[in-house]
């Protein structure tokens, strides 16, 4: 008998609720006046023994945990940037380290850096990617091409372990 009274109810809910957290989703990535919704990512530069990163946040905005030499496949929403780049901006990037299952390490304490967020009027704003380096070093980009493509603002080295990839050049 009571399940037969909470079922509906459940259903009855579902029915509502549902829709509403879809909205919910939906508008939390909409632009914003004075600036522009987009995702973030990262990517690790670090070797295969290198640390994980456990997570990390852009501004506040979180990112996807990275294992070494792994990245640009997750992101998350959202970050909040200007359409138009300003001279001076910078972003505060904190992050913190995990190790793999099985390693005894003991990860470094968390870390915390305040990096430059080069020019994208040429390109216009873009996902925002973080790269990690070893000695807690940090980059980020702002762009709409991966990291293969020709067109990613990075230079070839600091792009390792990622290469261009030759069919993205031609465009």
């Amino acid at each position: 008998m009571r399940t037969r009274l909470i079922r509906p109810c459940i259903q009855s809910l579902l029915t509502w609720l549902a829709p509403a957290c879809l909205a919910a989703l939906l508008v939390g990535c909409e632009d914003e006046p004075g600036g522009v919704a987009e995702s973030v990512s990262g990517y690790n530069h670090m070797s295969g023994d290198g640390w994980h990163i456990g997570g990390f946040s852009v501004n506040g905005a979180s990112g996807p945990n990275l294992q070494p030499r792994t990245g640009g496949e997750g992101f998350h929403c959202c970050i909040l940037i200007p359409e138009r780049w300003m001279p001076g901006m910078k972003a505060k990037v904190a992050w913190w380290y995990d190790v793999k299952a099985g390693d005894s390490r003991i990860p470094p304490p968390p870390q915390e850096a305040e990096v430059e967020i080069p020019d994208y009027n040429a390109m216009g704003p873009g996902t925002v990617a973080v790269h990690f380096y070893p000695e807690h070093r940090v980059k980020l980009v702002v762009s709409n091409y991966i990291i293969e493509y020709a067109r990613y603002p990075m230079s070839a080295e600091d792009k390792l372990p990622w290469r261009t990839d030759s069919s993205f050049a031609r465009n």
